[in-house]
This record gives structure tokens, C-alpha cells and sequence, in this order.
């Protein structure tokens, strides 16, 4: 019996980190100034290296100190883009000695991970095809379990219901939830700073505004923390605020 193989087109959802420095050290000691609190909370997640920053002059960027470090927050680096013009020969080499392919995709990129209160040359997004269509909003009338994800491209969200733990809804416009919000909330995921989210139960693991964002290990305001409530930006600050009726 003869095996076949059967490639099939698909889309891998990766998370994209810009580059804005080749001093690795620097960029370690950022990453765990923003993401220390919640190492390995990324679980594996496939990171993509966005290089199309990066200054274009000397030193060589150590990738495979780099690559480590990073695979030390439970992330995966498995591709660099944006390389044209930015990276010689050996510092090609070097990255792809770190097990890191190739790309020269460059399209826009929804950002979901920037720290509210870090000084950081990097910040996170997340890889997702381009927008054919602009529909106004995006009802969800059903609670979502943990591990489903819904994601309102270039859309504002509606979910009629609980988001559970381990559950994700990601709009790049605003997000409502008319119940219990105990999941990750990505709102405004295009980098839109007018974004808000909205939840009848105010309870999330994450939440994060164009790029700002909040995880549970530092507690909510007592005057929102479980009740009808909305998150909204105010410069680089996410601000909390309670619902009144």
C-alpha cells in the first residue's frame, strides 16, 4: 500500500513580537520586567519575530540566546519576518541555527500584549489574516467554555452569556458581555485606543485594550471586581469603572 500525503492551505494564529533592539540582555530583562508575573502563561503559544524594526547596524543579535530566553516564558519562537534590509548574512544564519524559518509576510498586525506599566522595546500581536469585510458587530448567544475562542474582526463584540475560565474573545472593537466576564478579553485588538469592554460580571484572567493589558494576579477595584462594570483606556492606564443604571 502506497502512503499518501494530502497538504492542505491553513492558518496558524501566532502571537508577534517587533524587535526594537539587538542587545538581547535588554530585551530579556524588558520581557520579564512585563511578562514575569505570568511566566509560562503563554503555554507553548507559537511566536512569531518581527525583525523589520530592528536597527540596522552592528552588533550581531545573539538569536539563540534570544530564542532561549524566550522559550522561558512558555512561548515558541518558530519564524522571522521582516528581515529585508535589516539582517546580514550570518545574522540569517544565526537565526535560522536558532530553528527559526524564514518569512516575508508583513501584514497589519492586531497587537494583544504590551504592558500598561513596563518601558519595553517589545510588545506583543497577534498574527491573523487581513479584514476582507467590515461587519458592524458580532453576536454571540451562548456562554463560551474554556479553551473556545471568538474572535470580531474589525468588529465590535456581543456575547449573550458567561465567558468561562480558559475561554477568549478578542474584537478589534469594543466587547460586551451581558454576564460573567472570567476569561481573556482582548478588545480594540487592531491597536484601537477608544476600545472598551463591558461585562455584567466584571472577573477577568486578562484583559487587554490595544495592547494595554491586566491579568488577575493584580487584584480589580472592589468597586468593579464582580460586578457590571467597563474597562477603557486612558493614555497608556487602563481605567476601571463601575456601571451604574
Amino acid at each position: 500500500m502506497t502512503l499518501s500525503l494530502d497538504l492542505k492551505s491553513t492558518r496558524l494564529d501566532a502571537l508577534l513580537l517587533p524587535l526594537r533592539s539587538r542587545e538581547v540582555p535588554a530585551l530579556l530583562a524588558a520581557a520579564q520586567a512585563q511578562w514575569g508575573e505570568m511566566a509560562q502563561a503563554f503555554e507553548g503559544e507559537p511566536l512569531v519575530l518581527d525583525a523589520s524594526e530592528l536597527p540596522a547596524a552592528e552588533p550581531a543579535l545573539n538569536w539563540a540566546t534570544l530564542v532561549a530566553g524566550l522559550r522561558g516564558f512558555g512561548l515558541q519562537p518558530v519564524s522571522l519576518l521582516g528581515a529585508e534590509g535589516r539582517l546580514s548574512e550570518a545574522d540569517l544564519a544565526a537565526a535560522r541555527s536558532a530553528g527559526l524559518s524564514l518569512s516575508e509576510a508583513s501584514a497589519p498586525l492586531p497587537a494583544v500584549g504590551t504592558a500598561a506599566s513596563a518601558n519595553t522595546p517589545a510588545g506583543l500581536t497577534q498574527a491573523v489574516d487581513a479584514p476582507s469585510s467590515r461587519p458592524p458587530c458580532m453576536v454571540i448567544d451562548r456562554p463560551l467554555r474554556s479553551g473556545q475562542q471568538i474572535y470580531a474582526r474589525d468588529a465590535d463584540l456581543i456575547v449573550l452569556g458567561l465567558v468561562s475560565h480558559g475561554a477568549e474573545v478578542i474584537a478589534d472593537g469594543h466587547i460586551h458581555v451581558y454576564g460573567a466576564l472570567r476569561g481573556r478579553a482582548i478588545a480594540g485588538a487592531k491597536g484601537d485606543t477608544a476600545a472598551r469592554v463591558f461585562a455584567q460580571s466584571f472577573e477577568p484572567e486578562l484583559l487587554a485594550i490595544a495592547g494595554t493589558f491586566r491579568t488577575s494576579e493584580k487584584p480589580l477595584p472592589a468597586e468593579v471586581a464582580g460586578k457590571p462594570a467597563m474597562a477603557r483606556l486612558d493614555g497608556e492606564r487602563l481605567v476601571f469603572e463601575p456601571l451604574k443604571y
